[in-house]
C-alpha cells in the first residue's frame, strides 16, 4: 500500500509539473501584417485594413515543445473586456480583423481565443489583464514597419527572405519567427512576424521555431 501511495504522489508531482500548466521558456509576440491576412483569410468589409502590423497574439512557449491550449482542467475563463479605454487600446492593437468594430469589441472572439489558448498558458505569472496588457507593451515597443522602411522593405513589392529577416534582426536582436503564407500556389506572402523574449519580457530571445517563410522561400511578397 505504502509503495501505491508513491506512485500516485510521483504521478501528481509530474503532472502537476508538466508544461500544460504553465511552465514556459519565452514569449512570442506574433504580429500580423494585416493586408495579407484579409487577402487569404477574408476581413470585415466594414472595417478599413489597418496600414500598419496588428497582433495577432502573445504566445508562451517552450523550446522543445509548442504549448497551447493549457487550460486543460477548464478552471480559466475568460472575463469580458468593459473597460472603454482598454476596449480602445486593445482595438486600436488587436483589431479583430474579421469582424467590423463593434461587433468584434462587443462579442471579442479573438481575444478570448487567444487567452484561452494562449495566455493560459503564461497564468501563474500573467493573469488576464496582464495577458492583454503585456502583448500591448510588447507591440509599442517594436516598430515593424518602420524598421523594414527604413531597410528598403516597403508594401507592394517582392524581396529576399533573408533581406526580411536581416531588417527584423536589427530590432529583435535575435532570430525572429517569419510566417508566410502560400495562394495561389507560387505565391509566398509575408504574414505575420514573431518576435521572441525571455518569460518577463525584458530582452529578446532566439525564436525556437523560424517560422514557413524558410520553407517556402527564398523570394518573399510583401502585399
Amino acid at each position: 500500500m505504502f509503495k501505491s501511495q508513491l506512485t500516485s504522489v510521483f504521478f501528481m508531482l509530474l503532472f502537476a509539473l508538466s508544461p500544460i500548466y504553465g511552465d514556459f521558456e519565452l514569449l512570442e509576440l506574433v504580429s500580423t501584417w494585416p493586408a495579407t491576412f484579409c487577402y487569404a483569410y477574408g476581413c470585415s468589409r466594414r472595417r478599413p485594413i489597418p496600414n500598419n502590423f496588428t497582433i495577432h497574439g502573445l504566445w508562451p512557449d517552450n523550446k522543445s515543445i509548442i504549448l497551447n491550449n493549457c487550460n486543460v482542467a477548464n478552471k480559466e475563463r475568460y472575463i469580458k473586456i468593459e473597460d472603454p479605454k482598454k476596449l480602445t487600446e486593445l482595438d486600436k492593437r488587436w483589431p479583430q480583423l474579421r469582424y467590423d468594430k463593434l461587433y468584434g469589441i462587443d462579442k471579442q472572439y479573438l481575444w478570448e481565443k487567444e487567452f484561452l489558448k494562449h495566455g493560459t498558458c503564461s497564468i501563474n505569472r500573467y493573469k488576464q489583464a496582464a495577458y492583454f496588457d503585456l502583448a500591448m507593451n510588447i507591440k509599442d515597443r517594436f516598430d515593424l514597419l518602420g524598421t523594414l522602411r527604413n531597410h528598403g522593405i516597403n508594401p507592394g513589392s517582392t524581396y529576399d527572405l533573408d533581406d526580411i529577416e536581416r531588417a527584423i534582426k536589427t530590432v529583435s536582436i535575435k532570430v525572429p519567427s517569419l510566417k508566410c503564407i502560400e495562394k495561389p500556389p507560387g505565391n509566398v506572402e509575408l504574414n505575420e512576424i514573431g518576435i521572441c523574449l525571455d518569460p518577463e519580457a525584458k530582452y529578446t530571445v532566439p525564436c525556437p521555431r523560424t517560422g514557413s517563410c524558410h520553407e517556402l522561400g527564398p523570394r518573399i511578397k510583401f502585399r
